[in-house]
């Protein structure tokens, strides 16, 4: 499950209490966390504990992180990324975390606002504002900034790592927070909705992973970006006021940023993905249900975060 937990939960009240709710009642195997340090880890852990679960953490000094039910052999670090090897019967899976560089967030300028570009880079005296002009919709502006990110490039590293891990006959699975969507929902079907404007846009992190072998397992489940398009932010949350929840108050900012790949191989077979989370959102400004066809595991207890989950279910051959 790859869960983004808004700096541990610390902007809803019992939002702590939340993300523990949350991994209990789902109880994945193995989380991707994002916004998360060893102290939020070491709080998680603890609050698991207290209801009766164990799980290990992957000790990344830094966010993001790693926690899993099977015991993790080894671990290590990158930059904007975490990696832990478990051991599931036998089989072994390196698992790698991501939470990726928020600024330059590109694609809100076909919406009309700036991108938190930092200067002396072009939009950057928008700042996260609104665009006084309007959409910027030119296409190879979008993509010039979104690669200034440096989001690509630290992903290409554990890219070429989980290379290395499946030379060693392990199981590479890749989450995160990426702060960028995806190619796959950004086409000539999409251009016309969700504010962008007549863009189609070859997001390149997400390319990038396609590119070394990985599939994208909501996609493979839901491969309709009309249909199911798996939006994982803003996400509602009754907790926290609306202008907690929106950068882009006057657009559909709507996004899948949030993401759960895996390499195939034989001994790994993808069942299901379904986003964790309340079926609601913010447009506008405004508090509204999703408008797709996406399946939901709606929270009864406190939602913890401004993000929605991604729950991917996989079989996996043991020894």
């Amino acid at each position: 499950m790859q869960f983004n937990i808004w700096l541990g939960g610390s902007r809803v009240p019992g939002g702590r209490a939340g993300i523990a709710d949350t991994v209990a009642a789902v109880r994945p195997d193995v989380v991707m966390l994002s916004e998360s340090n060893p102290t939020r880890v070491a709080d998680l852990l603890a609050d698991l504990a207290a209801r009766g679960l164990t799980y290990f953490d992957d000790r990344n000094p830094t966010d993001p992180g790693v926690i899993s039910r099977y015991p993790i052999i080894e671990h290590a670090s990158f930059p904007s990324w975490s990696k832990a090897v478990v051991s599931v019967g036998g089989t072994e899976v390196a698992a790698y975390s991501g939470h990726l560089e928020y600024r330059y967030y590109a694609n809100y300028l076909p919406r009309g606002y700036g991108g938190g570009t930092p200067a002396p880079l072009e939009t950057s005296e928008y700042g996260w504002g609104e665009i006084p002009t309007g959409p910027i919709t030119d296409v190879g502006l979008i993509t010039r900034l979104n690669a200034a990110s440096g989001r690509t490039q630290v992903t290409r590293t554990v890219l070429a790592d989980a290379a290395e891990e499946r030379a060693k006959g392990r199981l590479t699975l890749l989450a995160g927070d990426f702060n960028e969507p995806s190619h796959r929902d950004w086409t000539h079907r999409t251009r016309d909705l969700f504010d962008h404007n007549g863009t189609v846009v070859e997001w390149s992190t997400t390319k990038a992973v396609e590119d070394a072998g990985f599939r994208d397992s909501y996609r493979v489940i839901h491969p309709d970006p009309v249909r199911t398009p798996g939006f994982t932010w803003p996400s509602d949350n009754p907790g926290a006021d609306v202008g907690q929840l929106t950068w882009a108050p006057k657009a559909d900012e709507r996004d899948r940023i949030d993401f759960v790949f895996y390499h195939p191989d034989r001994r790994i077979r993808l069942l299901d993905s379904v986003i964790v989370g309340p079926s609601s959102t913010i447009v506008r400004n405004e508090r509204v249900e999703e408008s797709g066809r996406d399946t939901f595991r709606e929270p009864t207890w406190t939602w913890p975060t401004d993000h929605k989950a991604v729950l991917s279910t996989f079989r996996v051959t043991t020894r």
